[in-house]
């Protein structure tokens, strides 16, 4: 039985290694989206942070701030959703989907 405890001991320590990993490896890609056609592109990392915000110059009008202000969370949103969707779906594919709390 200790030899079968020390055993799943060791995969619960590679599994966290392997997570750790792709935490770090997603942290530093980009993830980029757009709304309004490409009027407001966010760019942000695998960490959930803004890197870039590009706003196309037609896309600014005093007159309806509050469209460019929702293109803007839009954009935003977008990114940050696909970098929790591509750490969450690399995430499973080592875990085989199982939901382990307390291990990463």
């Amino acid at each position: 039985m200790k030899g079968g405890l020390n055993n799943i001991m060791r995969q619960a320590q590679q599994l966290q290694s392997k997570i750790a990993d792709i935490k770090e490896e997603i942290g530093n890609r980009e993830f980029e989206a757009s709304t309004g056609g490409g009027a407001v592109t966010a760019t942000v990392n695998g960490d959930r942070e803004l890197l870039e915000l590009d706003i196309d110059s037609e896309a600014v009008d005093s007159d309806d701030v509050e469209m460019l202000e929702e293109m803007i969370v839009g954009a935003i949103n977008q990114a940050l959703e696909d970098a929790n969707e591509t750490m969450e779906e690399e995430i499973d594919e080592v875990t085989g989907g199982m939901d382990m709390p307390g291990l990463f």
